[in-house]
């Protein structure tokens, strides 16, 4: 998320919109992004995505500057 500037909860927001797009695509998700879990400061388990190369490629293709 620091990475391209949005914060956690936006970019969660954007990539579970992505997903969506590709499953109406019929195309995997899982080339993607994979689901996966990290611990906070409150050691609770919270979800987030692991992003592969194409991941980031879709990301940064989305993005729009102003």
């Amino acid at each position: 998320a620091e990475m391209v500037g949005k914060e956690h909860k936006n970019l969660m927001r954007d990539i579970r919109s992505y997903i969506e797009q590709l499953r109406l695509s019929n195309i995997g998700h899982s080339d993607f992004f994979k689901e996966s879990t990290y611990k906070n400061s409150q050691n609770r388990d919270m979800p987030c995505y692991l992003v592969t190369k194409k991941g980031c490629e879709l990301i940064a293709h989305k993005l729009t500057f102003p």
